[in-house]
């Protein structure tokens, strides 16, 4: 059985710490691996890491390009080169634990499962304000392994490739500046019948950039994600559908509004996290009226 680990890259210094713990990796028996890097850069600025690589690196490394300033164009890419049955992906800004692509297949071959998402902690540099570790604000939500989801993100993640050439899906490039576009993917599969679980011991590392340790990152963080959320949920719902959608969460835009005002003088913390699930309830009920979307990726 051949695996695929594929990544994207655009002008990323940490692309090394990402290849070497690729290298350290234990891969399971039987399993042969390629890995794939598809730069997404038209200055090629990944090519000089790679070239460094390919000398000594115990598996095949193929480096690719997608100059079109477009995450799911450059995402596709890596679906028409890999060759495997399975793609493991990772982000180029994550370092994996050695045992990371063993428990992806132990866990989608004990579950029967088309897509495994895995778990991603967050790293922060020395000089991370206090109140952002805090806050944990960086920190995505965990499930005990074999809880089984309706949909997740690409940096950790195994994918059954043979059921995405099956049904003939790929990443939709209308999200590719937004971000999004991973989760629209899977959501698609889980409707299409694709299985989808957690697994809780595979893990990598993702360092958080500087620029993204500030209120107005995780505001534009906060508002994206409710949009994306309701632009992908709602793309096939019923009339009925988007309108419960749309109740729900006025309904509980208002609701987390007023407790975060009364939580401000009590608990900064508590507020500033009430605060970004106001935003991203906002998010939900902007994208239903105006489809409006905040572009991360340029």
């Amino acid at each position: 059985m051949l695996i695929s680990i594929c990544m994207c890259t655009y002008k990323r210094e940490h692309l090394r710490l990402t290849l070497q713990s690729i290298a350290r990796l234990v891969i399971p028996q039987g399993v042969d691996v390629e890995v794939l890097v598809v730069d997404n850069d038209e200055q090629l600025s990944a090519r000089a890491t790679i070239d460094a690589f390919q000398g000594d690196f115990p598996h095949q490394l193929n480096y690719y390009s997608e100059p079109v300033k477009n995450i799911s164009a450059a995402r596709n890419k890596l679906l028409e080169k890999a060759r495997g049955d399975w793609i493991a992906s990772i982000d180029d800004d994550e370092v994996a634990d050695e045992l990371w692509l063993l428990r992806l297949k132990e866990t989608a071959d004990t579950y029967a499962a088309d897509v495994v998402f895995g778990h991603v902690v967050p790293c922060y540099p020395d000089h991370t304000p206090a109140w952002i570790k805090e806050g944990n604000f960086f920190s995505r939500k965990t499930h005990e392994t074999g809880t089984e989801l309706s949909s997740g993100g690409s940096g950790c993640t195994l994918i059954n490739r043979l059921f995405l050439e099956k049904n003939n899906m790929k990443f939709d490039v209308a999200y590719g500046t937004t971000g999004g576009e991973d989760a629209q993917l899977f959501f698609r599969m889980f409707c299409r019948g694709a299985k989808l679980v957690f697994c809780k011991d595979a893990i990598v590392y993702e360092g958080v950039e500087s620029d993204r340790l500030n209120l107005s990152y995780l505001k534009k963080r906060a508002l994206r994600v409710g949009q994306t959320y309701a632009r992908y949920r709602l793309e096939q719902a019923t009339v009925a559908q988007k309108l419960w959608f749309t109740v729900k969460n006025m309904l509980l835009l208002i609701c987390i509004s007023i407790v975060s005002l009364f939580s401000y003088p009590v608990n900064k913390q508590l507020f500033l996290k009430l605060y970004l699930k106001a935003l991203d309830k906002y998010g939900k009920v902007a994208c239903v009226f105006s489809g409006a979307k905040v572009e991360l990726y340029k």
